[in-house]
C-alpha cells in the first residue's frame, strides 16, 4: 500500500502547489509564465446574432495554411476567449455551439511581440430547426473513425427490443462465443459501460449485458488499439457502451416501450430525462426488460480411454425468466467558466428463476443400444444488483487551457443464487437404481471496487496536446458455496464441495500521451501507461493462498497520414490479460454428476503486443492488416476428469498464440435511396503450447462478413436489411461452427418527427447457431446449442421537449478528456 500511496501523494502535492500558483500570480504574470516573451496574445467574444455572449463555446485557432489546430480553449462568462502563447503566422480562429451554426473570423496576420483582439464571432440559432435535425438523423449504424468504429445504436431499427447483447452480436468484427468476446479474432475484449471498465466474470458480465435493454444504449465505441489514457486490461481491446443521457434545454425526455415475441412475449418500458436550467443540468433514466427464454443442448461424446470405449448423448432443454431493471441519476452544475462539478448514481438489477432436465444415455462403441442413463432435473433463482456512485469535477487552471479532472466512484456488485439438483440413475431397461441423489447449492458473491483519478492536460505552444494522469483502483471480493447433499435422507453438508474465496487487489498506473499534427495531414500520437498489480487470493476452507505483485509498462503508438482524399495509418500497442475473480477461484461449479467446472488461483495475467497497418480510400474504403502475439495466453480447457467418464473444464495458462487478421469495410449510397455498409474479416490463428504432456499445435483460417442495406423509403419511412456470416473457428482443442443469420427491420417516424415506430424480426432463418467438437487425448465430443434467436419485436418512443441542445458533459469515470472535444 506504502508504495502506491507514494506516487499518488506526489502528484497532488503538485497540483496543489500548481493550482495555488496560478491563483496567485496575477493574469499578466501568468500569461507569462505560458509564453515566450515574444508570442503573441490574442482575445475575442463569441455571440448570438443578438450580440449576446454564449458562454461554452467551443473555440480553436488554426492555421490558414494547412487547417492545422494550434490551440482550443471554451468561452467564459458573456463569450470572452483569450489564447496565450500564439506564435507568429497566419491563422483563423473557429467557434462551434450545440444549437448554433459554426462560425469563424477573416484570416489574422498576427506579428511577434503583440496582442490582437478578434472582431466578435457571431453565431445563427438552430433552435428553431435542432428538434427536427435530432429526430430524423441520418446518422448510420456503423460509423468508422481514425481510432474506433462507432455502432450507434439509437439510429437503428435492428435494436428495437433487443439488449446490449444482441447489439453486439452484429457489430463488426465483434464474436460471442461462451461468454468470450473477441474483437478483429482478437480475445479478451475489455468492456466499459461509460468509460467504466467492468470487471466481472465472463458469465457475470454476459448476465449484466442481457439485461442491458438496447433502448438504454446511445451508441457503442469499438477500439482495436486503445492508447495510454484508457486501462491497459483488455487484451483484444475495449468496448465501450455511452448510455444515453439527456441534454436539452428546458425539460425534455423520451419515452419508450417494446415488446419482443420468441417463444412468449417479452415487454420492456424507459425513460430519459433532463432538465438544463441556467448553470445545472439534471438528468436521469429507467429501464426495465423481462425475458423469457427457451434453449436446448445436445451433446455426444466418446472416451477412447475406456475398455470397452464409452459413448454417452446428452440432451438437455432449459427454459427461464428474469426482470431487469436499470436506473441511473445524476446532475452537472458549472460553478464558473473554470470549475464544473457532478455527480451520477446508478442502479442495476436483474432477478431470474431457471429449470432444465437433462437425459444422459450410456452405452459402448460396440452397441448401439444404451446400458444405463441419468435423469438430471434442476431448478435454480438468482439475484444480481449493481450499484454505483460517483462524483466529477472539471478545473480550468488557466486561459491557455490548463485542464484538471478529478474523479472518484465506487461500484458495489452483488449476487446470490440457490439451485438444486435431483439425480436419478437407471438401467438398461429403464428402471431405477438406487436411491435418487439429492444436491443442493447455496452461492454468493460480493464485490467492491473503489477508482480515483486525476487528469491532467498542460497548455503546449505548436498545436501538441499532453495529457497525464493517475489512477488508484481498489478491488475486495468475497465468494462462498455451500453444498448440501443427500445423505440417508437428509440433506447435510458437503464439505469437500464446499468453499470460500477472499480476494484482495490494488493496481496503482501512471500515464503520459502525446498527440499533435504536423506539416499537412501528418496526426501523431505516443504513450506510456505505468500499471503495478498487487493481489491475494485465499480460500480459508481448504487452506490454499495465492498472490502476486508486479508492474508492466504499456507503450502506444500511431501515426496517419492524409494523402488528399485518402489515408494510412500504423498503430501499436502492448495490453494486459488480468485473470477475472472467478477464473482464480478453486470452486467447484457443479452442472452434473458427469460435468463440472473450477478455477485456478496459480493463474498469470497474459500480455498481447498488437500491431496495424490501415489504409482509408475516399472516406468510403477502410483495409487494415494487424497482427498480435499472446504471451501466457490462459482461456478454458475441457479435459477427462479421470476413468469415470466426466469431463472438467478448468483455466489454465498456455505458451502463446499468434494471430493474423485483415479487414476490409466500406460504406457508400449505391443509389440516392440506398446505403450499403459492409465489413469483412479474414483471420489465422495458431496456438502452440505443451499441455499435459501433449503438445499442442493448432491452425486455423476463418472469416467472417456481414452487409447492412438501409432504404430510404420517402421521408419518414426506412427500411434496412443486415446479413452476416461467420466461419468455422478454432480455440486450441475446441472448434467453433460457422453461423449466419439475417435481420431486417422498418422504422417509420411521425407526429412531427417526434414519435418513432420500428419494427423487425431477428435471425429469420433460425441458423444462429451454437456448434461444435472438443478434442482432447481420449475425448471427442460434439456439443449443439439452439437459443431462441427467431424474435419478432415492436417498439415505440416519443420525444417531448425540444430546446436547443445544451453543452453535453461527459459522466463520471468516463474516458474525461473526451469532454472537450468537439
Amino acid at each position: 500500500m506504502r508504495p502506491l500511496l507514494r506516487p499518488i501523494l506526489i502528484f497532488i502535492l503538485f497540483l496543489t502547489a500548481n493550482v495555488a500558483q496560478a491563483r496567485a500570480l496575477p493574469r499578466s504574470a501568468y500569461a507569462k509564465q505560458l509564453a515566450p516573451a515574444r508570442d503573441i496574445r490574442v482575445s475575442g467574444k463569441v455571440t448570438d446574432n443578438g450580440g449576446h455572449g454564449l458562454e461554452n463555446a467551443n473555440v480553436t485557432i488554426s492555421s490558414a495554411l494547412d487547417t492545422t489546430v494550434r490551440k482550443r480553449t471554451l468561452s467564459g462568462p458573456g463569450g470572452n476567449y483569450v489564447f496565450v502563447g500564439v506564435p507568429a503566422g497566419r491563422y483563423i480562429v473557429t467557434a462551434t455551439h450545440l444549437g448554433h451554426v459554426k462560425g469563424s473570423s477573416d484570416t489574422l496576420v498576427l506579428v511577434e511581440g503583440g496582442t490582437l483582439v478578434v472582431p466578435p464571432i457571431a453565431l445563427s440559432s438552430l433552435a428553431s430547426q435542432l428538434a427536427q435535425v435530432t429526430i430524423i438523423s441520418k446518422k448510420p449504424l456503423f460509423e468508422r473513425r481514425a481510432d474506433m468504429t462507432i455502432v450507434n445504436v439509437g439510429s437503428s431499427a435492428l435494436a428495437a427490443g433487443g439488449s446490449a447483447s444482441d447489439i453486439l452480436a452484429i457489430a463488426p468484427g465483434v464474436s460471442l462465443d461462451d461468454n468470450q468476446i473477441s474483437l478483429k479474432g482478437k480475445q479478451g475484449v475489455g468492456v466499459m459501460i461509460d468509460g467504466k471498465l467492468q470487471k466481472l466474470s465472463g458469465a457475470q458480465l454476459a448476465s449484466l449485458l442481457q439485461g442491458m435493454p438496447a433502448s438504454s444504449i446511445d451508441r457503442i465505441e469499438l477500439i482495436a488499439n486503445p492508447s495510454a489514457r484508457y486501462d491497459a486490461q483488455g487484451k483484444g481491446g475495449i468496448i465501450n457502451i455511452r448510455t444515453k443521457k439527456g441534454a436539452n434545454l428546458g425539460f425534455n425526455g423520451t419515452l419508450s416501450s417494446s415488446v419482443v415475441l420468441g417463444r412468449r412475449l417479452r415487454p420492456g418500458a424507459g425513460a430519459v430525462l433532463n432538465y438544463k436550467f441556467a448553470k445545472l443540468n439534471v438528468f436521469g433514466s429507467y429501464a426495465y426488460q423481462h425475458n423469457r427464454y427457451t434453449s436446448t443442448y445436445l451433446s455426444d461424446k466418446v472416451i477412447s480411454e475406456r475398455t470397452p470405449v464409452l459413448t454417452y448423448h446428452q440432451d438437455q432443454s432449459s427454459n427461464g425468466l428474469s426482470d431487469g431493471h436499470n436506473a441511473s441519476l445524476g446532475a452537472d452544475y458549472t460553478i464558473s467558466d473554470k470549475l464544473m462539478i457532478g455527480f451520477l448514481a446508478t442502479r442495476n438489477q436483474k432477478k431470474g428463476n431457471s429449470g432444465s432436465m437433462q437425459h444422459i444415455f450410456f452405452g459402448s462403441k460396440a452397441s448401439s443400444l444404451g446400458d444405463s442413463s441419468l435423469f438430471s432435473g434442476n431448478m435454480a433463482s438468482s439475484d444480481l444488483l449493481t450499484s454505483g456512485f460517483s462524483v466529477n469535477s472539471r478545473h480550468v487552471l488557466s486561459a491557455g487551457g490548463q485542464l484538471l479532472l478529478l474523479d472518484a466512484d465506487h461500484t458495489r456488485y452483488r449476487s446470490t443464487g440457490l439451485a438444486s439438483f435431483e439425480n436419478s440413475y437407471r438401467n438398461a431397461s429403464g428402471v431405477a437404481s438406487g436411491r435418487a441423489e439429492h444436491i443442493d447449492n447455496d452461492a454468493s458473491e460480493k464485490i467492491d471496487l473503489t477508482v480515483l483519478k486525476a487528469d491532467y492536460s498542460p497548455p503546449l505552444t505548436g498545436g501538441g496536446k499532453l495529457e497525464a494522469g493517475l489512477k488508484a483502483a481498489f478491488t475486495r471480493s468475497y465468494a462462498s458455496v455451500a453444498f448440501r447433499s443427500d445423505r440417508s435422507g437428509a440433506l447435510v453438508v458437503d464439505n469437500a464441495r464446499s468453499n470460500a474465496f477472499a480476494y484482495r487487489e490494488i493496481i496503482g498506473a501512471g500515464y503520459l500521451n502525446y498527440s499533435a499534427k504536423f506539416g499537412k495531414g501528418t496526426e501523431f500520437q505516443a504513450g506510456l501507461r505505468a500499471e503495478q498489480t498487487h493481489y491475494t487470493g485465499s480460500s480459508p476452507t481448504t487452506g490454499q493462498a495465492a498472490g502476486r505483485n508486479y508492474l508492466n509498462l504499456f507503450p502506444s503508438l500511431s501515426v496517419q497520414q492524409a494523402l488528399g482524399e485518402n489515408s494510412v495509418g500504423f498503430s501499436y500497442s502492448r495490453r494486459i490479460g488480468r485473470p477475472d475473480y472467478e477464473d482464480l477461484n478453486p470452486f467447484t461449479d457443479y452442472t452434473s454428476p458427469y460435468f463440472y467446472s473450477q478455477g485456478n488461483p496459480l493463474l498469470r495475467p497474459e500480455t498481447t503486443h498488437g500491431l496495424e497497418l490501415s489504409y482509408g480510400y475516399h472516406q468510403k474504403l477502410d483495409l487494415s492488416l494487424g497482427f498480435s502475439r499472446t504471451n501466457d495466453y490462459y482461456n478454458y480447457f475441457t479435459a477427462l476428469a479421470g476413468s469415470s467418464g466426466a469431463t472438467r473444464q478448468t483455466v489454465d495458462n498456455f505458451d502463446h498464440y499468434d494471430s493474423w487478421n485483415l479487414s476490409a469495410s466500406y460504406s457508400g449510397d449505391l443509389l440516392e435511396w440506398w446505403t450499403l455498409t459492409t465489413n469483412g474479416d479474414l483471420s489465422y490463428d495458431r496456438y502452440r503450447t505443451p499441455y499435459l504432456g501433449v503438445d499442442i499445435d493448432v491452425k486455423q483460417v476463418s472469416y467472417s462478413f456481414q452487409a447492412l442495406s438501409s432504404f430510404r423509403i420517402g421521408k419518414a419511412l426506412t427500411a434496412e436489411l443486415i446479413g452476416l456470416y461467420r466461419s468455422n473457428r478454432v480455440q486450441l482443442a475446441r472448434t467453433i461452427d460457422g453461423k449466419y443469420r439475417v435481420d431486417a427491420a422498418l422504422k417509420y417516424a411521425f407526429a412531427g418527427n417526434r414519435a418513432t415506430f420500428k419494427t423487425g424480426v431477428t435471425d429469420i432463418f433460425y441458423t444462429f447457431i451454437n456448434k461444435g467438437t472438443n478434442a482432447f487425448q481420449g475425448l471427442y465430443g460434439t456439443y449443439y446449442n439452439r437459443n431462441e434467436n427467431r424474435r419478432f419485436n415492436l417498439s415505440l418512443s416519443y420525444r417531448f421537449g425540444g430546446g436547443a441542445t445544451a453543452l453535453k458533459k461527459s459522466r463520471v469515470n468516463q474516458e474525461e478528456l473526451d469532454r472537450i472535444k468537439q
